[in-house]
């Protein structure tokens, strides 16, 4: 294996972690940088000085302008094709629930992999809209070629299907999904697909013209490093009339972004600091530098632990991400997250797929081999056990 990739501008620049407890759940909320945190800590002041004649005046709506044009440029966008939001899960549920190109008795997909928030939005399509819901069901572990067979499939043989759901990451196990590909197969036979790139903002590359896709949700929280409470989604302006204003909205033309989303009171410490994080991002080399360590350090341990007797992985061997998952013959994954906690000192999180439970483990820029090895030496003592019970 190769070494792990240097990053020297790390140094000093996050919070040190607690002591005693190694920390492989990332995936949920990562750590902002002590610039990020200052500038949060700054805006907070400001803001909370400041009050009604910032917030409803020119210099508030002009940190919005700056951060979305920052955002398109990030993603290959244009600035009036970004519209702020609070969380992924708010930007998925604008595209779902105001998708309104839907008549009853058209399909739509979704799969088992994806974010539960998110299914729940789309099954809900049938008494919203009249659908008839298909939800594809995958196995795990799962290779690419598997993973775009199905979805194939799925698109061809899924009657009168007209919009899919569609994770760049599974976030149960971390798996990167063939967006382009998937995609292409859905626009040659008329079908949206609305992209959930929760877990792929900051790690993977996510260029919306090169994907090909038409609407995206994002967080900012995960792995660019932006204070909680900050997410956007993108819209391709020829596609903006696909989805509808947000409970009638009349603040904003039909043509403008704005009106897909009213959200009263702004994130405005969280829209203040998040440049902060893009600066931070960049100054670490990006979602190519950024994915490479995240994906080494994932790596190191999966190796691991692969031929472990009772060992399930429910990744791949070789990931690009920072997630993975795994179970264990023999226990459960709840009691599996718990052992590790209460007799290693790791916490990880239960993650369900369906009737499956799985264990998830995340690393960050700042894991270190050492805690890496205290998750491998905490899985061959659980493994072994399991295996001799």
């Amino acid at each position: 294996m190769a070494k792990l990739p240097a990053m020297p501008a790390l140094a000093g620049l996050y919070p040190p972690a607690p002591d005693g407890i190694v920390n492989l759940e990332h995936g949920y909320f990562g750590a902002m940088a002590q610039p990020v945190q200052a500038a949060l800590v700054e805006s907070v002041d400001y803001l909370n000085r400041h009050l009604s004649p910032f917030l409803r005046g020119a210099q508030a709506l002009e940190y919005g302008a700056v951060l979305c044009a920052r955002l398109a440029k990030l993603i290959n966008a244009e600035p009036h094709e970004i519209l702020l939001t609070r969380s992924a899960s708010e930007s998925m549920q604008v595209l779902i629930g105001q998708y309104h190109r839907l008549a009853p008795g058209d399909g739509v997909l979704w799969s088992n992999l994806d974010y539960p928030a998110m299914r729940y939005a789309m099954a809900w399509l049938e008494g919203r809209r009249g659908v008839v819901p298909t939800e594809l069901h995958l196995s795990l572990p799962l290779s690419g070629d598997a993973l775009l067979e199905q979805y194939a499939t799925a698109i061809r043989d899924t009657p009168g299907l007209k919009l899919i759901l569609l994770s760049q990451v599974f976030p149960a196990n971390g798996q990167s999904v063939p967006v382009r590909e998937i995609a292409a197969l859905a626009r040659a036979r008329g079908v949206d697909v609305l992209v959930d790139s929760a877990h792929a903002l900051g790690q993977l590359p996510v260029d919306v013209q090169a994907m090909g896709i038409d609407f995206a949700g994002f967080n900012l929280h995960k792995w660019i490093g932006a204070p909680p409470g900050l997410g956007f989604a993108y819209i391709r302006s020829s596609r903006l009339d696909r989805i509808e204003p947000h409970f009638g909205d009349r603040d904003y033309p039909a043509d403008d972004i704005r009106g897909r989303l009213h959200a009263g009171m702004p994130p405005m410490s969280a829209i203040m600091a998040a440049p902060v994080a893009l600066d931070v991002h960049a100054q670490l080399g990006g979602s190519p530098a950024k994915g490479a360590r995240l994906a080494w350090l994932r790596n190191y341990w999966v190796q691991r632990v692969a031929d472990l007797p009772g060992m399930q992985l429910m990744s791949p061997l070789v990931g690009d991400t920072a997630l993975a998952a795994f179970t264990i013959d023999g226990m459960r994954a709840l009691d599996v997250q718990a052992a590790l906690l209460a007799r290693f000192g790791v916490f990880t999180v239960e993650r369900h797929i369906g009737d499956v439970s799985l264990v998830r483990a995340t690393v960050a820029l700042t894991t270190t081999v050492e805690e890496l090895d205290r998750l491998v030496e905490g899985l061959t003592v659980l493994t072994g056990e399991a295996a001799g019970a």
